[in-house]
């Protein structure tokens, strides 16, 4: 992320808040990156995503506290259009889940994810920090407490070349998150259907693959969460 820094607005003022945001952000991403590990044991990616479906409720209604977005019964519409594509999708899952062992990680990586969100628009209100510069300051933060766990040097020199993809790989992951804190300064609904359009796009190069090509549950699914977040956004126009 340090290379896209100059491009990026790098407001920093040295004040308590500034250092409030920081934390808010690192706490958001721990908890995401932690809690996801957890969940994706006993569920697959697809299920998880489907659980996002709450986070649109969430961020719907609150854009409206905020001002931000009206209510209106198209928009109620066309976010349980999506939150059904959703769970259309988990139906894909290929095991029971066992929601005992993963109800409270679960929760907390919803919270997490609503959190960021929350953290994120606050930061843009307030101004004595830029989301970037908080989220770059936040990463390094992350990237200290979990550098211990990770043996890294000891396997980039096992492994150089496979090391060096993965961090190729890191490019498309730090632009995203720099995309979805521009979505969140325009809406926070905007930013939970970020999440969905990564699924769809994921089961449409699936549907160029001989392997796993979406079909049932999968398919309709993903045409219904495009339905409904083409809808979304064409009822902001209307």
């Amino acid at each position: 992320m340090i290379f896209t820094l100059p491009f990026l607005n790098r407001t920093f003022e040295i004040t308590p808040l500034s250092f409030v945001f920081i934390f808010l952000l690192l706490i958001s991403k721990l908890l995401e990156f932690q809690m996801s590990a957890r969940i994706l044991v006993e569920m697959s990616a697809f299920e998880l995503k489907a659980w996002l479906g709450i986070c649109m409720f969430m961020s719907y209604f609150t854009d409206i506290i905020l001002g931000n977005a009206t209510f209106t019964a198209l928009k109620i519409l066309c976010v349980v259009i999506t939150a059904a594509g959703l769970i259309m999708i988990a139906k894909t899952g290929k095991k029971n889940v066992n929601y005992k062992k993963i109800v409270v990680p679960l929760i907390l990586y919803l919270l997490s994810r609503y959190g960021y969100g929350i953290a994120v628009t606050w930061i843009n209100k307030v101004g004595c920090i830029s989301s970037d510069m908080a989220l770059f300051a936040a990463l390094i933060i992350l990237a200290v407490i979990l550098f211990p766990k990770s043996d890294i040097i000891s396997l980039a020199k096992r492994k150089p070349k496979e090391v060096s993809i993965v961090a190729l790989a890191k490019i498309p992951n730090v632009l995203g998150l720099i995309l979805e804190n521009a979505v969140i300064a325009i809406s926070l609904t905007n930013d939970s259907f970020i999440q969905p359009m990564i699924l769809i796009t994921i089961l449409i190069i699936g549907m160029f693959q001989k392997t796993e090509r979406p079909t049932g549950w999968n398919l309709a699914g993903s045409i219904i969460c495009a339905v409904g977040i083409l809808g979304f956004q064409f009822a902001g126009l209307v």
